[in-house]
């Protein structure tokens, strides 16, 4: 993609481009946003070398390395005219993932939490992440340095305590090197997750009249702004005098942080007037008769009871759709359904469901059709019925038998579902061995009941509008146990990828009792 937009920009023009290792490392860094971002960039780069001072070599920035003769054969393979196919050795790329990680996490820049897209936000010097410490904010520093970009290394002692009493090799990985970012785009072995409604809006399709009414409601005077700004200040203030457990999650008040929640509250006013205003069309039953409704109120109550029925899920991406065929499927990872087996929740995992007719819709769980079928019931009993974590994956295939997750490479039968990842589904039969043999534990595999299936372009159209928030990850967050996790995970994950999504997770807490 890289290579195709550099030939692209050079398309426009004779200007030749010169791309040093330090400009390369600020592409590859962006590039988990949207191609116009990159394309955008590498035009502006383009542009200031086209000036005369950067045309001559002795006036190139000292930041700048000449390039090898490596480096040159892979500039004239850019720059050819061929646009043939390009093949790429996956091999050659290396791990990719964590090579994107370190570049997000480690690169230097004058970014930070409070920044977007590389525009400083904050305007002090204090650092964005840290909660309200003083009623006196810290003097602006003297200087202007560059800094790193740091997010989180632990959102929750708690989850890492039930980790290590679960799986202490997951829990060593976890707590050594956990990491999660914001991705652009839906893929294979990364997390799609699902966003509040008040996210949804301020982030969906123009054309959409929920985002309309919501930019004009944010605009006009109905919406007092000093409203929550100011309640942010209290909020801050009281959870300074509150306990260290509540201090610990109190909220920065950053210009991101205020921004998130000038928008985040106008929505949140916004759905409930115009939900209140949907339950006033109720008769004297109190149903709604939705053919009495706008079409403005029908987009808002399918948008409502869409979210009510995917509140805060944390997907896996198992396949994307790929030229000319196929669509896209995700396993919903938290959303436990059982912690032990019974005999007909061993079936169900096992051999799935049965439809009762044609004509019927009822599912009813089958019985061994042989002694084989009896024999390998016994021995998935035998191995998990004491200890077992199984999951509703989705509304999609739940007739059909569970699907293992885990982590480990070397169980026979079983797939890495990316090069990569580190994440691996099937091998059940050598599983259930295993955990009869003492080599794993049952909390080493997790069991998925259904899945999510999109058809062609669907999934990332649902990214385009604000629905999910695509989110590449390290394997702990995947393979980890969703079992009364003092943290859920839908937090612990965006919380890892720090800013604006930080901002919305801890909002969100605000609204639960349970917790």
């Amino acid at each position: 993609r890289f290579c195709c937009i550099i030939r692209h920009i050079k398309s426009l023009g004779n200007t030749d481009l010169y791309i040093s290792n330090n400009l390369l490392e600020r592409i590859i860094m962006i590039s988990s946003r949207s191609v116009a971002h990159i394309t955008l960039f590498l035009t502006a780069m383009m542009l200031l070398q086209s000036a005369d001072s950067f045309l001559q070599p002795q006036a190139r920035s000292p930041i700048s390395i000449a390039p090898t003769k490596q480096q040159q054969q892979q500039h004239r393979y850019m720059t050819n005219n061929d646009d043939d196919d390009d093949y790429i050795d996956e091999d050659s790329l290396g791990d990719w993932r964590s090579f994107r990680m370190n570049l997000a996490n480690s690169a230097t820049s004058t970014s930070s939490s409070s920044s977007i897209d590389g525009i400083d936000l904050s305007d002090d010097s204090s650092p964005p992440s840290t909660a309200i410490t003083s009623e006196e904010s810290s003097p602006p520093s003297s200087t202007t340095s560059s800094s790193t970009k740091e997010r989180p290394k632990s959102v929750s002692k708690q989850n890492e305590q039930l980790l290590s009493a679960q799986n202490s090799a997951l829990a060593e990985e976890y707590i050594n090197g956990v990491w999660a970012h914001e991705s652009s785009i839906p893929e294979v072995g990364g997390l799609v997750c699902r966003m509040p409604l008040e996210s949804e809006i301020y982030r969906g399709s123009p054309d959409s009249f929920m985002y309309q009414k919501l930019q004009t409601f944010l605009d006009s005077d109905d919406y007092d702004r000093t409203e929550d700004v100011t309640s942010r200040q209290q909020q801050g203030r009281s959870s300074r005098s509150s306990s260290s457990s509540t201090t610990s999650q109190s909220m920065s008040f950053s210009a991101l942080a205020a921004k998130t929640v000038f928008w985040y509250r106008g929505a949140e006013k916004l759905l409930k007037k115009e939900i209140l205003q949907i339950m006033s069309t109720a008769n004297a039953n109190g149903r709604i008769d939705p053919s009495d409704l706008d079409e403005e109120s029908l987009e808002l109550l399918q948008l409502y009871m869409d979210h009510q029925s995917t509140w805060q899920e944390v997907c896996l991406v198992t396949e994307m759709s790929n030229e000319g065929k196929g669509g896209s499927k995700t396993i919903t990872i938290n959303r436990p359904m059982a912690f032990k087996l019974s005999k007909s929740m061993a079936r169900l995992v096992l051999m799935g469901a049965l439809q009762a007719s044609e004509n019927d819709s009822t599912n009813f769980v089958r019985k061994e059709r042989d002694g084989g079928e009896t024999q390998n019931l016994v021995k998935f009993l035998g191995a998990f019925e004491n200890q077992c974590a199984v999951y509703v994956g989705g509304p999609d295939d739940m007739d059909k038998p569970a699907v293992l997750v885990h982590g480990i490479a070397d169980l026979p039968g079983a797939v890495e579902i990316s090069r990569g990842t580190g994440i691996y589904q099937g091998g059940l039969e050598a599983a259930i061995d295993g955990v009869l043999s003492g080599k794993y534990k049952p909390l080493d595999f997790r069991f998925f009941v259904g899945h999510t299936r999109y058809a062609k372009g669907q999934l990332e159209d649902a990214v385009t509008k604000g629905k999910y928030q695509p989110i590449a990850c390290s394997r702990p967050l995947v393979l980890k146990q969703c079992i009364q996790l003092p943290k859920p995970l839908w937090h612990e994950v965006l919380e890892f990828c720090g800013g604006e999504l930080k901002e919305i997770s801890k909002l969100e807490l605000t609204k639960r009792e349970d917790l």
